[in-house]
């Protein structure tokens, strides 16, 4: 089907060069050079995906933003700006403005490119398969022993930094209030624990806890390898997620961005959810399989329905409302160099802290690192194997301390 693109910008030069980009396409092109045209047009036609101009004069392109936000939610939206800079950038990714950012000027096959990118991700997160196994899914499984230590520090009066850290030991608890914080009855966008705490308050987080656990699936109580896997994941993640921040600082040279601190905590929520709602079909398949033996196709490449555990995942997190680099690490970390990704260095950093994590976990047992990440962070498979051994006794010092 063709698809409705509205681009909004006041240069003529700029507004001309976006309908150039797209002569000749199938897609239906407006243009708009105010709030008020953009809004007009956003009323009485169905448009798919907006293209916002922030270089607009004073705060317009801002505003355009986050009024198609609230208005039209279903809309795509993306930025084009010739100076934007890192903090306003992270700003419109953290209250999930905007999924991607072009940049100007403008250069017609990268800007055709992206949207057609973000139309194919789009496409990838409805499919018909997809949607029928999320129409069956019920809720996350979580730790009980996670619950048991929150409550005690609640009742202790113990300090958001231990509470907020007790949280983000678990996955499945973090993506909950992540959901909560995220969802429009708060109207905050964060992917940070800390901050959804801060912004919700003890009392709504622990009846966060406190809901998840009353609903928590009971089948999965009695199967001793079920509990087993899921704790292995849970294990998985944690470790994951504190390797990024560590990559972030050897590799980059900066803190992870606290718009994305969570990513590899969740970037396999989606392999939980199908763990604990899908319980005789997981078990059929994994009858045959020594997870010591295989461990990387056990954990990490097995299938056992239509659709695989990253669609799953990214699916869950942008319909909760996460901001879109956790979304994109959870959807593509097993294929970091995917055409439809946009942070590519997050989504490889993801990729290596997951192969990572299996390998302290499982002694030099996971699966190959993309040789590409080797060369998006100058690294040699020697280098590679140095910076695994330093994290590692990072790691184990961390945990003597």
């Amino acid at each position: 089907m063709n698809k409705s693109i509205l681009f909004v910008a006041d240069e003529k030069q700029v507004i001309k060069a976006l309908k150039k980009a797209f002569l000749g396409s199938t897609n239906n092109v407006f243009t708009a050079k105010t709030g008020a045209e953009a809004h007009a047009i956003l009323s009485s036609e169905q448009i798919n995906l907006i293209v916002v101009d922030l270089d607009m004069p004073g705060n317009n392109g801002y505003t355009v933003l986050r009024e198609a936000k609230e208005r039209y939610p279903a809309v795509i939206r993306l930025v084009l700006s010739g100076n934007i800079d890192e903090m306003t950038l992270l700003k419109i990714q953290k209250e999930c403005l905007a999924k991607s950012y072009i940049s100007k000027p403008l250069k017609n096959q990268e800007l055709f490119d992206t949207i057609e990118r973000t139309f194919d991700v789009q496409k990838l997160l409805t499919n018909k398969n997809l949607m029928e196994i999320i129409n069956k899914i019920e809720i996350l499984p979580f730790s009980q022993d996670v619950f048991f230590k929150f409550n005690t520090l609640i009742e202790q009066d113990a300090g958001m930094k231990e509470i907020a850290e007790t949280i983000e030991s678990d996955p499945s608890l973090t993506a909950k209030v992540l959901q909560a914080a995220n969802s429009v009855l708060y109207g905050i966008k964060t992917g940070s624990v800390s901050q959804a705490i801060s912004y919700l308050g003890l009392n709504n987080v622990k009846n966060i806890v406190l809901l998840t656990i009353f609903y928590k699936k009971l089948d999965n109580v009695n199967n001793p390898k079920i509990n087993r896997d899921l704790q292995i994941l849970w294990q998985h993640a944690v470790t994951t997620n504190k390797i990024m921040a560590l990559l972030y600082q050897k590799l980059l040279k900066k803190e992870i961005p606290e718009v994305c601190s969570m990513a590899g905590l969740l970037h396999d929520i989606g392999k939980i959810v199908l763990i604990s709602s899908f319980t005789e079909e997981y078990v059929k398949a994994v009858e045959s399989i020594n997870p010591k033996k295989d461990m990387v196709y056990y954990y990490e490449e097995m299938e056992f329905l239509e659709v695989t555990h990253s669609e799953i995942g990214g699916y869950l997190l942008e319909w909760w409302g996460l901001p879109y680099p956790i979304v994109e690490s959870a959807l593509f970390h097993h294929d970091p160099f995917d055409d439809r990704v946009f942070d590519r260095e997050l989504v490889a950093l993801t990729h290596l802290a997951g192969n990572f994590s299996w390998n302290i976990l499982y002694h030099g047992n996971s699966r190959e690192v993309d040789p590409k990440v080797f060369q998006l962070f100058n690294l040699t498979k020697e280098g590679c194997d140095n910076l695994l051994k330093e994290i590692e006794e990072n790691l184990n010092n961390s945990e003597e301390s």
